[in-house]
């Protein structure tokens, strides 16, 4: 059997910028201790030891059993689409049209394609440091330049409003947050979201912000919006989230 040690094609080189997300390394050599026979009890990427409810497992068995299978609308299903434009409404005072709702298998998915219709080539996109590894590499797959903000406790390792202002430049053309942060677990304090949103806005940037583990309680606190998207040059505001 032949070996392959060099890459068949020419790789982009934007593919020697991206470094390893070395949680995700660590929980390979546990996996790899594990199937060794090892006791492994993971504690690292923020994952459950147990499955989902019964109740999803059986709706998704009867849908496989139903042949609902093939291709979805590239939004995601009108129907789940509907459902969660209800739910904003009736959880948070928030109307969402169901067109303005897309749906993607993870929330890498969402960010990247957030970050594709969002940035050009260039533009830079303000972030805390600490964040996600995984953000940074979604702005640079948009061909823009990450900006890691030096954060700290005083600043409960989150972007400010007052980095906003002060970093903002030709150039910027909005922030990615997450709240809670990963991997520091810290939150913004909805006053402080609502700063940072209405700094970016008059600025006619967007504001993304990664909250799959906060109750969206926070948005409606800080009266910053949800899931809206407000045109290029005008603000923009999206978050992400799921039904809780």
């Amino acid at each position: 059997m032949n070996s392959v040690t060099e890459p068949l094609v020419r790789l982009a080189a934007r593919v020697d910028a991206i470094q390893p997300f070395y949680v995700m390394e660590l929980a390979k050599e546990a996996a790899l201790l594990e199937r060794d026979g090892r006791d492994i009890i993971y504690m690292g990427i923020g994952e459950p030891d147990f499955t989902v409810p019964e109740p999803v497992i059986e709706a998704a068995a009867s849908a496989l059993r139903r042949g609902v299978t093939q291709y979805t609308n590239a939004l995601g299903l009108h129907a789940l689409r509907e459902a969660i434009s209800a739910h904003y409404a009736e959880a948070y005072g928030v109307n969402v049209d169901p067109a303005r709702i897309v749906v993607t298998a993870g929330a890498s998915a969402a960010l990247l394609l957030a970050c594709a219709a969002l940035v050009d080539r260039d533009d830079e996109v303000l972030m805390p440091d600490r964040a996600t590894p995984c953000n940074r590499h979604f702005v640079i797959a948009a061909e823009g330049k990450p900006v890691m903000v030096p954060s700290g406790p005083a600043e409960r390792f989150q972007l400010t409003a007052a980095d906003v202002e002060r970093l903002w430049n030709e150039r910027t053309r909005g922030v990615l947050l997450a709240s809670p942060s990963n991997p520091t677990g810290t939150s913004i304090e909805p006053a402080e979201l609502k700063r940072i949103a209405k700094a970016v806005r008059t600025r006619g940037g967007f504001t993304i912000v990664d909250e799959i583990y906060q109750r969206p309680q926070l948005q409606r606190e800080a009266r910053v919006g949800a899931l809206v998207w407000r045109g290029r040059g005008h603000g923009s505001t999206v978050f992400r989230s799921t039904l809780t």
